[in-house]
């Protein structure tokens, strides 16, 4: 399983803003939707951390102005933002059942340990 941390991500994502201002030479760069879609989600959870808009637009390569306006548009839309999930075959879930309880972590740190699977399940639909 692939886990990337936030500094990986911002790597990536400053990558792809950089590629998609370049591929618009002298003219008014609009981004993607999911580009924008993803610096969003990368900027809720640096946030929630305290961190600046500023600060955060500055390392994606983006003008604050920028990533403010569509942290305003997500906000009023209402639409939510990526969540770090784990998927397995349906045989690995059988066999850890009676293993190890669950644990949920929010963006904002919180631990809830020793869940089952269902509990979990119904958390998860209640944070979002």
């Amino acid at each position: 399983m692939d886990v990337w941390s936030l500094g990986d991500v911002c790597k990536e994502l400053r990558q792809e803003v950089a590629a998609e201002v370049r591929s618009a030479p002298g003219r008014r760069w609009r981004s993607s939707a999911d580009l924008r879609s993803k610096v969003v989600s990368y900027a809720r959870v640096c946030r929630e951390g305290g961190e600046p808009v500023g600060d955060i637009a500055e390392r994606l390569g983006l003008v604050e102005s920028t990533l403010a306006r569509w942290l305003r548009a997500e906000r009023s839309t209402g639409r939510g933002s990526f969540r770090q999930v784990a998927i397995m075959a349906a045989g690995d879930a059988a066999e850890t059942e009676g293993a190890a309880p669950l644990c949920l972590v929010t963006p904002r740190g919180y631990r809830v340990e020793g869940l089952d699977p269902r509990t979990l399940a119904f958390l998860l639909r209640v944070v979002e």
